[in-house]
């Protein structure tokens, strides 16, 4: 997922995306815009998930923006993160379905727990939209999540498809190589087995459990999907 800061003030934009960064959130980019021009046009450009939103901007305040958003986006999950405590505002946030209405300065906790509710929106929105053919993709994937010899033609096999035509339909609908969905989806599992206190696995347990050959490798790639190792990530969940 990628995600838009919009706001004037660079020193806040900094501090929310040290926020995003340090809080391990599973977004792929984090773009900063100065004003609402910029922000328009990087909507634009860039494929945004989830976009946080200052009312008081150059050129085109949030408001603005948001009503030029939601005509050519209705999914994009919108907060707005404001010093201005008005009912008024509040109300004209919810009539162009607003996400959430979060008011400066922004407590920590609710602000990481904020985009991670916008997280699950974005996943939840993502799902309805696949077809009943990815979404049995994404369920054998799930079962088979421990199995390191698992490949497409495994998955061929079972639906009955040709390997090219799975190919393409990942490609359509992710936008990824059946490799990368299945390497993201075993990263995502072990976040999960790491972040669960109830599971108490050994690292290299969740490496086995998650499809890795080794722990070494899972390291490997856990760090260059993530930023961090999984043992740095299990001190700072």
């Amino acid at each position: 997922m990628n995600i838009l800061i919009a706001d004037d003030e660079e020193i806040i934009r900094q501090n929310f995306a040290h926020r995003i960064i340090k809080a391990c959130l599973s977004l792929e980019n984090i773009y900063q815009a100065g004003d609402g021009d910029e922000a328009f046009k990087i909507v634009q450009e860039k494929n945004i998930d989830i976009a946080l939103i200052d009312i008081n901007m150059p050129f085109k305040n949030g408001f603005d923006l948001i009503a030029e958003i939601r005509q050519q986006n209705k999914e994009l999950v919108l907060i707005i993160i404001s010093g201005y405590d008005k009912f008024d505002f509040a109300q004209k946030a919810i009539t162009f379905g607003v996400f959430r209405y979060l008011l400066k300065p922004v407590d920590a906790v609710e602000f990481i727990s904020t985009i991670e509710e916008a997280m699950q929106q974005v996943g939840q929105q993502s799902k309805s939209s696949y077809s009943p053919v990815m979404k049995k993709i994404i369920e054998i994937i799930k079962v088979n999540i421990s199995n390191d010899d698992f490949a497409l033609s495994d998955l061929a096999s079972k639906l009955l498809l040709s390997e090219g035509h799975i190919t393409k339909l990942i490609k359509k609908e992710m936008g990824k190589t059946f490799v990368d969905l299945i390497t993201d989806m075993r990263i995502e599992h072990a976040k999960y087995l790491i972040n669960n206190s109830k599971i108490n696995y050994k690292m290299y347990e969740i490496a086995k459990e998650c499809g890795f050959k080794n722990q070494y490798y899972f390291s490997q790639v856990f760090k260059k999907m993530v930023g961090i190792s999984p043992k740095q990530y299990t001190f700072k969940k």
